[in-house]
């Protein structure tokens, strides 16, 4: 019974995934789909992804949400642009402002100020970017240190990404081949047999 259940299950899926192929059985028309180009913002927007942070226990996040994109593959000794999405939450903020710093192996490019915005929009991005130079290949961290002002009281939180350059990280020592015990043929004479 528990059989017949999965294969049902399964079967469901399958014919869930096809019907909405082109040209299959789900498509009514069968007609290829027209896609609208996208305009480089729109395609940058689709390609950031969340900034991690951490909040204190009892402490309320920032009224912001943050955002990166990676603009090309990071490569060792080649600039790098980094765009930054500062998207506010709330309708009371009056300013926001950072500061980025790479970890060592990952040199922020200038200053590494982010530009103040006064009075953003409450949901509009606040679009940013910065230059990185990687110094080898690795996994390196990004932060930005983000400041909200809201009537007068300014707060400030940390907001990381990784950037990975050339290969990540680099290949592990090769380990020997697991050592086998060698056998070793050994003769035995028993007490009373003549040897041959």
């Amino acid at each position: 019974m528990r059989n017949a259940i999965a294969a049902l299950a399964l079967s469901s899926a399958l014919l869930a995934c096809s019907s909405g192929q082109e040209g299959g059985e789900g498509s009514a028309s069968g007609a290829k789909r027209s896609h609208k180009a996208l305009s480089p913002a729109e395609t940058l927007s689709r390609s950031m992804v969340a900034a991690v942070t951490q909040t204190k226990a009892g402490t309320a996040p920032q009224p912001v949400s943050v955002k990166f994109a990676v603009q090309q593959k990071p490569e060792v000794s080649k600039l790098v642009e980094v765009a930054i999405q500062i998207t506010p939450t709330a309708p009371n903020v009056d300013r926001l402002f950072g500061k980025l710093a790479g970890e060592e192996g990952l040199e922020v490019v200038g200053s590494g100020e982010i530009a103040q915005a006064d009075k953003p929009t409450e949901n509009t991005p606040v679009q940013r970017s910065v230059q990185v130079l990687p110094k080898e290949d690795g996994i390196y961290t990004l932060s930005a240190n983000i400041s909200v002002d809201v009537g007068g009281s300014v707060s400030t939180q940390t907001y990381t990404f990784p950037v990975i350059v050339g290969r990540g990280i680099p290949d592990l020592p090769a380990t020997p081949p697991s050592a086998t015990p060698a056998t070793t043929a050994s003769t035995k004479t028993v007490p009373g047999s003549a040897a041959h």
